[in-house]
């Protein structure tokens, strides 16, 4: 929001020192800088998404602490907020936010994204220590009911699992809410669903948080970690440029270390090396 600055006239204490007159015009130049700031809305999912997004203890995530470090640093200000992930979508998609955090490319192809990636996710499938069931594969998976959460990319990481989804099985379920992995869990639990996949952190430190990590196995997905993305309004016509923003940030986050020091805050190191 723009500062304004009130002047009111100063008493007869005799004529204005070059000091008085260089303290207003440091006031008014900060009044203009707020004023020149473009203002920029990301949308994140207001779902627990833990190290990269809604951390415990006072944490955002590194990927909010990424973003709002570059963006600030490029002089604009900053809002982010939390919503559910298909309205998100929506929301960047018609024009009422600039961009949306972690995405991957697939959820939204057309989006306008960085060329470097904000995250690096680690799918891993998720079911019972008691069921006696093992991912092998997707062939595998065709034979268990499977829970995942709906508009995450769910697929492009491995060609064939997408081939399978895009089949529209009948054995897969998509979950919608406010919590939709802690959901899944809850499902794989109660054995309404045996097992789900997405990021192994993410799974991971949900799990614990729960209290349910021992009766979970965690089985990793075998291909390349997934780089996720910050995604922009591909008809805004300044999404390009804040793309490049962002990309020129990151490698001066990389450089000078700030990049090293905001992972480590969520004992993690840069992807990257």
């Amino acid at each position: 929001m723009a500062s304004t600055i009130s002047l009111t006239p100063l008493k007869s204490r005799g004529p204005l020192t070059f000091g008085s007159l260089l303290f207003v015009a440091l006031l008014a130049l900060a009044g203009w800088n707020d004023v020149l700031a473009e203002d920029i809305l990301f949308v994140n999912d207001s779902a627990t998404y833990c190290p990269y997004t809604l951390c415990d203890g006072g944490k955002n995530g590194f990927v909010v602490d990424i973003v709002d470090a570059i963006y600030k640093s490029a002089g604009y200000n900053v809002k982010i907020v939390n919503v559910p992930w298909n309205r998100a979508i929506l929301m960047v998609r018609t024009g009422h936010a600039n961009g949306i955090l972690g995405i991957l490319k697939g959820s939204a192809p057309n989006f306008i994204y960085p060329k470097t990636e904000v995250a690096s996710y680690t799918p891993a499938v998720f079911s019972l220590k008691a069921n006696p069931w093992e991912f092998t594969g997707v062939d595998s998976l065709k034979e268990v009911h499977l829970g995942l959460v709906q508009n995450y990319d769910n697929g492009s990481f491995d060609p064939a699992l997408e081939r399978y989804l895009a089949s529209d099985p009948s054995n897969v379920a998509y979950i919608s809410n406010e919590q939709p992995l802690q959901h899944l869990f809850m499902m794989i639990e109660a054995n309404h669903t045996d097992a789900t996949i997405d990021d192994s952190f993410v799974g991971t430190y949900l799990l614990q948080k729960m209290g349910k990590q021992k009766l979970f196995k965690l089985t990793p997905y075998p291909v390349k970690p997934v780089p996720a993305y910050i995604g922009f309004n591909n008809k805004d016509q300044k999404s390009q440029r804040l793309a490049d923003v962002f990309d020129t940030g990151l490698a001066k986050l990389r450089k000078t270390g700030e990049l090293k020091s905001i992972l480590a805050n969520y004992g993690l190191t840069d992807w990257k090396k």
